[in-house]
């Protein structure tokens, strides 16, 4: 089985993440973006958007993080497991968190964060203030239940960590939302390898980011 990604993307951190806690084999292949070559023809015939993570699993491609851990708990988890459990409603709750950490969790963390990175200017307060109503909502979820979907780690808990771990190395204020931070020490402590494959990455994250001015950053 291999992994297409980036060393710095979260989403490829949560499906690494996973790989730890069900100890797959999974054959990272870190892709250079530098020198293009998410755009070369054989990985273009893997993957048309281009995208990593992108999941090679013998003769069957697959792309978006969310999807990935989906197809890895179904495919080589054991019946029932507590990372995605088979009851309906609990699922229904994993799939919508998964969801709002890609449409808007994760969708509105590279909105405030990739000027930084990408064109080396601080982001706008309506970027910040629309990334903060994200995370006040992740703090109402977080007050229904002790992780993301219930009372257990979850996949979804796995996809948020990563997303909420680059949220913190953007100079985001998570202290503002005390079940959030409660929630992703926990998770720090709780998933198998996090300081290795996320960890490891913040100096290098936080090396290609612009400091955002003060009303930025409140």
């Amino acid at each position: 089985m291999e992994l297409y990604i980036h060393s710095m993307s979260p989403p490829c951190w949560s499906v690494l993440l996973l790989g730890r806690q069900l100890d797959l084999k999974i054959k990272s292949k870190i892709l250079n973006f530098e020198t293009e070559e998410h755009l070369k023809e054989d990985f273009i015939k893997l993957n048309p958007e281009h995208t990593v993570p992108t999941l090679v699993d013998g003769d069957f491609v697959l792309s978006e993080s969310r999807a990935i851990l989906s197809y890895l708990m179904d495919a080589y988890a054991k019946e029932n497991h507590p990372f995605y459990p088979r009851d309906a409603k609990t699922r229904a709750l994993i799939q919508h968190r998964l969801n709002f950490d890609l449409g808007t969790l994760y969708s509105r963390f590279y909105a405030y964060c990739s000027p930084m990175w990408n064109k080396k200017v601080t982001s706008t307060e309506a970027q910040r203030d629309k990334l903060y109503d994200a995370l006040g909502f992740l703090e109402t979820y977080l007050g229904r239940n002790r992780y993301a979907a219930g009372d257990h780690l979850t996949i979804a808990d796995i996809s948020l960590v990563a997303s909420v771990s680059a949220i913190d190395l953007c100079f985001v204020k998570l202290e503002k939302y005390p079940k959030v931070v409660a929630w992703y020490e926990r998770c720090k402590k709780e998933l198998q390898g996090y300081e290795d494959v996320v960890g490891s990455q913040f100096e290098g994250f936080r090396k290609f980011l612009t400091v955002p001015a003060e009303s930025g950053s409140e």
